[in-house]
């Protein structure tokens, strides 16, 4: 049967977006980059002299530093998928000289890389699974507020092996919607799922305002006065596709605490329920051989950081010591 495909003008889209997105303007500016919860952190994983610590998300380098400023003689490994995130926080880290080492590769091969570089055991390991503002600003389509090519990997290639647009244009009706009320709980999934369906139709996804104009056309009008962008909830579910990020946490996570000293401790920062929930079914197994929970409920950001840095607000905090 044939179906009446959404009309499309990226010049209309273009013009009529109200474009909102956590930690940035409107005008797309560029954004420094704040590290969340640095202070808790700093409580709760509690890196002392000497430790061998793991910074497993380096993004700009905020936590390692504040890491090793607060652990004398402590060592200290980083990873990131981003090659730019990589000159960056080398940069940050320079001062620390042979106390810090910074590597580019995903925290879902942790053990592989802690293999490679001699590390048997870890004292602490820290998990921040929010972007860095950074990768805003370079082109791969994880932003709706700029149109860029459909990418949306975090690092050089993407994790899962796709990139956005072979999953808009290959993928079946059934399978999008699982994956955009799978990954990013998006009421309307269905809807958009039919809509991306239909347009491909006519002509290939190829870039972000592409998408987002599909799903404002797709979506009622009320839901675009929410108080997130109406787009979010989509470019969440297909950034955690592309990415594998479900995967990568469980992946990277157990290799910590394989490798993880007794008395040693893991942290997670997450920013949606979605991956806290895999983090605290991880904490809730680990507890059982010989894991302690740090706190039972996760801490939150307080008022002070929501205000100065707004892209905290969504950010929980899960500890868990290794006893024996």
């Amino acid at each position: 049967m044939m179906t009446t495909a959404l009309t499309f003008t990226p010049v209309r889209a273009q013009k009529r977006l109200i474009l909102r997105e956590e930690g940035a303007s409107a005008r797309g500016q560029k954004q420094a980059h704040v590290s969340v919860m640095e202070a808790e952190v700093l409580e709760y994983l509690a890196p002392k002299a000497g430790e061998q610590l793991v910074d497993a998300t380096a993004g700009q380098g905020g936590h390692s530093v504040a890491m090793l400023r607060a652990a004398p003689k402590a060592k200290l490994l980083a990873l990131d998928a981003d090659k730019e995130a990589v000159a960056i926080a080398r940069t940050a880290l320079a001062h620390f000289s042979e106390r810090a080492e910074v590597v580019e590769a995903n925290f879902g091969d942790l053990e592989h890389v802690l293999r490679k570089q001699g590390i048997e055991t870890i004292d602490k390991a820290l998990f921040d699974l929010g972007w860095n503002s950074g990768q805003l600003d370079q082109g791969r389509g994880l932003s709706f507020m700029k149109d860029e090519p459909l990418n949306m990997s975090y690092g050089t290639k993407p994790a899962s092996g796709f990139t956005a647009a072979e999953a808009l244009n290959e993928w079946d009706e059934e399978t999008l919607a699982n994956v955009f009320f799978g990954y990013g709980e998006e009421r309307y999934a269905k809807r958009i799922a039919k809509a991306v369906v239909e347009r491909r139709a006519e002509q290939p996804f190829a870039t972000t305002f592409e998408l987002v104009e599909i799903v404002r056309d797709s979506t009622p009008r009320a839901y675009h006065r929410g108080r997130i962008h109406f787009a979010t909830r989509t470019f969440q579910a297909l950034r955690m596709a592309v990415n594998d990020e479900l995967g990568v946490i469980d992946r990277g996570v157990r290799a910590a605490w394989a490798q993880l000293a007794p008395g040693g401790r893991i942290a997670v920062i997450t920013f949606h329920s979605i991956e806290d929930r895999a983090v605290k079914r991880l904490f809730a197994e680990f507890a059982k051989e010989g894991g302690t929970l740090v706190f039972k409920k996760p801490l939150v950001p307080g008022r002070a950081e929501i205000i100065s840095n707004p892209r905290a607000r969504s950010a929980k905090l899960r500890v868990i010591e290794k006893t024996k």
